[in-house]
């Protein structure tokens, strides 16, 4: 019925890393290297943004008294519906009403097994980049002490490195575009984090140039149209922002990020 579109810069205000486990960069003089795509460029999934956006969620949610699961592997509401599969393939209209009933805010929003994400988050590029060097050691879990051949060096993207932001919602009522803004939002003031070494001080990252658009598909689902009873705020008639810095972004939109704030959502378990 409509969809929500974010775009913006993301800026790194600390060294960033998003590491690369399965393929070796052999021209690179390190032994822990960057995620890069086939010609070198580091960049951030867009797996990585749903990460950082669930987990940062459910710390949201839970401070407003929502119950929501972890989104991990076996541990998701889905994998706690008995027979939720074999449902899905007998019935899909009884199983959109059980999924409804049974599970959290982050698994309506972000997905669970068989079930599609209603936000889409695309790899971030950089426009500028500059890849640092440190040498860094593994500290044993057993003893607190240095590990025995831990000494290595890591690359990073070094701060005041800009990379591209695109993030698409698709019929997502008023309080969960409220949700959205407050996840961004903790992020942008450095609630949390984005990528790896967080213990180290990496990952904190500023939006700049944001601009948000509404498109609705249908005169349903037009501007006075909340799509939830849930939503006690009429969003006003399709726009587009001008692209504004993190700080005017979220003071503009402090409407939407109240809808979620008094929405009264209760999901059970």
């Amino acid at each position: 019925m409509r969809r929500v579109e974010i775009r913006g810069i993301v800026r790194n205000i600390s060294p960033l890393r998003i590491g690369n486990r399965d393929v070796v960069d052999f021209t690179s003089i390190t032994k822990v290297q960057l995620l890069k795509n086939s010609r070198g460029i580091p960049f951030i999934p867009g797996s990585s943004w749903k990460g950082v956006f669930r987990s940062t969620g459910e710390v949201i949610a839970r401070k407003k008294g929502l119950k929501v699961c972890t989104g991990l592997t076996k541990e998701t509401c889905v994998d706690k519906i008995p027979d939720f599969q074999e449902l899905i393939k007998k019935d899909i209209e009884k199983a959109k009403k059980v999924f409804w009933e049974k599970t959290c805010l982050n698994c309506k929003v972000f997905g669970a097994p068989s079930i599609l994400s209603s936000v889409y988050f695309f790899d971030s590029y950089p426009s500028n980049y500059k890849i640092g060097v440190k040498t860094i050691i593994a500290i044993s879990r057993e003893n607190g002490a240095v590990s025995k051949g831990a000494l290595a060096t890591a690359e990073y993207v070094e701060p005041n490195s800009t990379f591209s932001f695109l993030l698409l919602g698709e019929n997502m009522p008023n309080y969960a575009i409220g949700y959205i803004l407050s996840i961004m939002k903790e992020i942008h003031y450095g609630y949390s984090q984005v990528g790896g070494y967080k213990s180290r001080g990496f990952g904190f990252v500023k939006f700049d140039k944001l601009q948000m658009r509404i498109t609705h598909y249908s005169e349903k689902s037009g501007s006075n149209s909340s799509l939830s009873p849930l939503d006690e705020f009429d969003l006003k008639a399709d726009y587009t922002q001008d692209e504004l810095s993190g700080d005017e972004f979220f003071k503009k939109n402090s409407s939407l990020l109240e809808v979620f704030n008094n929405a009264r959502i209760q999901y059970p378990m």
